[in-house]
């Protein structure tokens, strides 16, 4: 009885074991690329979310609609998808990495850009405050040269 039962739990263990936990192909593959175009604007758009959530309100945009409509797949298609590439670990990694470098490139140069106002800002108030600082100068020096009323 014993053998027996040791033999089913080693036959219960190995076919629990020897199934492959992998996600199944999708039906409707999505190309790398546009998967990574998928996951830029969705990290764009949860950024969008997190930073300024009345603007999404503002122009009526549900980030998955938006998402689905612009790249014309559906929710399905698109878990299928990402759970397939979750199972490939190496793949998703890599698609992460490029999307992550994306948006890094578009942080660096929107802080370039952003720098680049506030400079110009800084010397605008530095010309205003030249200019105020010359014409003050000029009514003093027309009040100095006046002659005293008496």
């Amino acid at each position: 009885m014993k053998k027996i039962l040791v033999l089913l739990s080693v036959l219960i263990m190995g076919l629990g074991c020897s199934s492959k936990n992998e996600a199944p192909k999708p039906e409707k593959p999505i190309e790398p690329a546009v998967m990574e175009n998928i996951l830029y604007d969705l990290a764009l758009l949860q950024a969008l979310k997190s930073y300024s959530p009345e603007k999404l309100e503002e122009n009526k945009v549900n980030t998955k609609t938006y998402i689905y409509q612009k790249y014309k797949i559906d929710s399905a298609q698109f878990a299928e998808n990402n759970r397939y590439l979750a199972f490939n670990i190496e793949e998703y990694k890599a698609l992460f990495e490029k999307v992550t470098a994306r948006l890094e490139k578009k942080k660096a140069e929107i802080d370039a850009i952003v720098q680049k106002e506030e400079k110009s800002k800084a010397g605008k108030v530095e010309e205003t405050n030249a200019k105020t600082a010359d014409s003050s100068k000029k009514i003093f020096q027309k009040l100095r040269s006046r002659k005293p009323v008496n």
